[in-house]
C-alpha cells in the first residue's frame, strides 16, 4: 500500500547518554549513560527511554539495566559489532521504512528477506517456504552465512506469551539451522504507539504491542546463554504518523528509518 507524500520530521545529533537534539536544541542526557540491559533490552540510562527527533517524541525504548553485555544465564556473553553482515527477517510493515533505512546504516553490511503475510507461526516452522525467501540487497561479505539476524515477530493469531515464546524458540532454533556461524540472534517488536498507549486517531489494535510479546522476547532471550537479545523498541512520534492500521504516512516513513538507522549505527 502506497503512503502519502508528507514532509519528515527534524532530527538532531546523538547527545550523551542516548538523547537527541532537535532543531536549534542541545542533547541532554537521560538518565546517564546506559548500554544494553537485563536479557539485551536497550536501556539508555537509568529510565530506560532514549528520546529521537527533536519535536519532543518518537522513542526508542527499552526496559532497565545494567551498562554492560548481559550474562543470561549460560555464562555466555552477548556477541557485539561491527558484524560483517546483518540480516532482518521482517513482513510489510517492516517492509513499509527498509528502503530509507537501507541508505541512513552501511548498507554492504545489511540485507533483508521479508514476506507480505509473514507471520510469527509460519517463520517457526523449518519446512515453510518462508525460509527460501530471496535476499533483497545482499551484504557485500558473508550474504549466506550472515553473523547477526534482526526478526521481526508479529501474528494476529497468537495471543497468549506461552505461545508467543513457544513460536519465537522454534525461530530460533530454525536460524540456528539455516546460519550456523550466527553470533547474534535480535528480536524487534513491530513498531508502536507514543508509550505503547492507544492513538484516538487510529483504533487498530496491532499498533499497541502487548505486554506478553515483549515479555516472551525477553524470556527466550534470557534462555538464551547470550545468543539472543532484545532489540529497540520503537514509538511513532505521534499518532499522525500512521495513516491508517499499520500503515504509516510518509512522515511516518522518514521518522520510523531514522529511529532505526540511528539506532544501528550506534549498534554496527
Amino acid at each position: 500500500m502506497a503512503c502519502s507524500a508528507e514532509p519528515g520530521p527534524s532530527f538532531g545529533t546523538l547527545g550523551t547518554g542516548g538523547a537527541v537534539a532537535g532543531s536549534g536544541g542541545s542533547a541532554s542526557p537521560v538518565g546517564g549513560t546506559g548500554g544494553d540491559g537485563s536479557g539485551g533490552s536497550v536501556v539508555m540510562g537509568s529510565g530506560g527511554q532514549t528520546q529521537m527527533p527533536g519535536d519532543g517524541g518518537g522513542m526508542v525504548t527499552g526496559d532497565t539495566g545494567s551498562a554492560s553485555p548481559p550474562d543470561a544465564g549460560g555464562g555466555n556473553m552477548l556477541a557485539t559489532g561491527p558484524f560483517q553482515c546483518s540480516e532482518m527477517i521482517g513482513l510489510w510493515v517492516m517492509s513499509q521504512w527498509w528502503g530509507a533505512f537501507e541508505k541512513g546504516v552501511d548498507k554492504n553490511a545489511w540485507q533483508y528477506i521479508f514476506v507480505h503475510h509473514g507471520y510469527l507461526e509460519g517463520w517457526a516452522d523449518p519446512a515453510s517456504a518462508y525460509w527460501k525467501t530471496a535476499i533483497i540487497t545482499p551484504c557485500a561479505k558473508g550474504s549466506a552465512t550472515p553473523d547477526r539476524v534482526v526478526f521481526l515477530p508479529f501474528s494476529l493469531t497468537l495471543n497468549t506469551g506461552e505461545a508467543w515464546q513457544t513460536n519465537i524458540s522454534k525461530v530460533v532454533d530454525n536460524i540456528k539451522r539455516k546460519f550456523t556461524g550466527v553470533k547474534r540472534i535480535e528480536f524487534i517488536s513491530t513498531i508502536r504507539n507514543p508509550m505503547n498507549q492507544p492513538c484516538a486517531n487510529d483504533k487498530d489494535p496491532n499498533i499497541v504491542v502487548p505486554q506478553y510479546v515483549d515479555d516472551a522476547i525477553k524470556a527466550v532471550a534470557d534462555a538464551s546463554a547470550g545468543l539472543v537479545t532484545v532489540g529497540p523498541k520503537i514509538e511513532v512520534m505521534n499518532c499522525n504518523w500512521w495513516g491508517g492500521g499499520t500503515d504509516l504516512t510518509g512522515a511516518g516513513n522518514t521518522g520510523v528509518e531514522m529511529l532505526y538507522a540511528a539506532y544501528y549505527k550506534d549498534h554496527p
